[in-house]
């Protein structure tokens, strides 16, 4: 019989703790886009005795999150999906924040919506950022959570060219993961799953530490 299957976006500080509560008996599918930090994370669990596989991935195409649940869906039963990966405003310039938080999130809500087991479970790592920012427009929060995802970055109010400012990008990608999500629990409860979003504060993980250290605004190269 096949092991269940942990997927865990994001291999820093939390992808890395629920990665080691969770994943005993399973096999712990682990994906990120820094190739080091990858192996590194995946050679240290394998070494506690984690059965590890992982694999590169851009949230922000949607080929690659597509590829990406196709391989944990053949690993086994994919019964639990943790999405730990973004950018903060110390880390990454507001086109980035905006492709990877926002974007990111939605096409993995898409992608994961397709193989997650019945029975299974996924949780979205938004931010408290998300509650600090001032209402949408009953019109926004439908476009956000209904547009298709690789749509989302032409709706006018959250384009790159609208939003350039790292913070403010951060707070509205964070605000629409929580609209995602939700509207996203639909689909996933027809497979007899479901899906959540959690709004932590600033965690002391590198992440973390960084973001508190740092006063500079990242600005994109054209």
């Amino acid at each position: 019989m096949a092991r269940e299957v942990l997927t865990v976006l994001g291999v820093g500080g939390m992808g890395q703790a629920i990665a080691r509560r969770l994943g005993a008996g399973k096999t712990v599918l682990l994906a990120d886009n820094d190739e080091a930090a990858l192996a590194s994370v995946a050679e240290a669990l394998s070494a506690d005795g984690h059965h590890v596989d992982s694999r590169g991935v851009d949230v922000s195409s949607p080929e690659s999150v597509r590829k990406l649940a196709g391989h944990a869906a053949s690993l086994g039963p994919v019964t639990q999906v943790a999405h730990t990966a973004g950018l903060s405003p110390a880390q990454a310039c507001a086109q980035a924040i905006l492709a990877v938080d926002l974007l990111g999130t939605a096409v993995v809500l898409e992608e994961f919506g397709e193989v997650i087991a019945p029975g299974g479970a996924g949780v979205v790592v938004a931010s408290m950022a998300g509650h600090m920012f001032p209402p949408l427009t009953a019109e926004q929060e439908r476009a956000l959570a209904h547009t298709p995802a690789n749509e989302l970055l032409g709706l006018e109010f959250v384009s790159p060219q609208k939003i350039t400012e790292p913070g403010i990008a951060y707070g509205i990608a964070k605000q629409a993961n929580h609209i995602r999500v939700r509207a996203a629990s639909a689909h996933w409860g027809r497979r007899g799953a479901r899906i959540n979003s959690i709004s932590p504060g600033i965690i002391s993980t590198p992440m973390g530490q960084q973001e508190l250290a740092s006063r500079s605004v990242t600005v994109c190269e054209q």
